[in-house]
């Protein structure tokens, strides 16, 4: 079993291609797994086997999930079993119907496509800008701007939560605890829920009162680490590989 860690050479020097690679690789060092870097997923495609991990971004992932007949999908950003903690509408357009209608100006959008381009409020045409061309006409999830005061991102680890990680705010606001409590309990009656992820959480205010809601759901194979200490991280995507391969978790211990 090998961990195969993309890394990018500079000036002669070389080093793991992110940050989260480079936790994520410290982690299953501790544990014990061996790694070897590699710069290009073409040059390992032919070497890695069903039981390896191999920490890359998501188009390099699905290369390999392909080569063992994984067609695979990330997860659905809003879960069914967790829409009623969302505190907000959320619909479907795409970005050129965005672009052609003036109205739709001062709404968040984010890609239904996995990562393409990151969520952001369109108040203006220069905001579209990196959202795709008129070609390529993304499909969106569109949901009125939110007061956002604090965000978090939970760790869900066989089926529990096993850390809280604040990412951005004020960290004068805090969280209500039984709402977070009650959408881990919804989310593991998911038939098909991960093994591991990340559930984002936020505090809100809303005509003055503060609200905690459910921001999105994201897949442990290809997930931020957000200050979650490395161990976990390299256990969370272990048993997210794992589970997608069908094969045993070697690092669940």
């Amino acid at each position: 079993m090998v961990v195969w860690a993309k890394v990018r050479k500079v000036g002669g020097q070389t080093f793991y291609h992110n940050q989260n690679i480079s936790q994520a690789v410290h982690g299953f060092r501790e544990m014990g797994a061996e790694i070897i870097n590699y710069e290009s997923v073409d040059d390992i495609y032919d070497y890695v086997t069903r039981d390896d991990i191999v920490l890359d971004y998501i188009t390099q992932c699905n290369e390999i999930f392909h080569k063992f007949n994984k067609e695979f999908k990330c997860i659905e950003d809003y879960p069914d079993v967790l829409k009623r903690f969302l505190g907000r509408d959320i619909w479907k357009d795409t970005i050129n119907h965005i672009n052609n209608n003036p109205d739709n100006l001062g709404i968040f959008v984010k890609s239904v496509k996995e990562k393409v381009f990151t969520g952001k409020v369109i108040n203006s045409i220069a905001d579209l800008v990196g959202c795709g061309s008129c070609s390529e006409n993304y499909e969106v999830l569109c949901c009125k701007p939110l007061n956002i005061k604090r965000e978090w991102r939970g760790f869900i680890y066989y089926d529990k939560l096993i850390d809280l990680r604040p990412y951005t705010g004020d960290w004068h606001y805090n969280y209500d605890s039984k709402v977070i409590d009650d959408a881990i309990e919804a989310f593991n009656t998911w038939d098909d829920r991960p093994v591991a992820c990340s559930l984002d959480f936020a505090v809100i205010v809303e005509d003055g009162k503060e609200k905690t809601i459910f921001l999105e759901a994201n897949d442990a194979y290809a997930l931020g680490c957000y200050g979650l200490d490395s161990i976990s991280y390299a256990k969370l995507i272990s048993a997210r590989w794992s589970q997608i391969l069908n094969r045993p978790d070697y690092f669940l211990f």
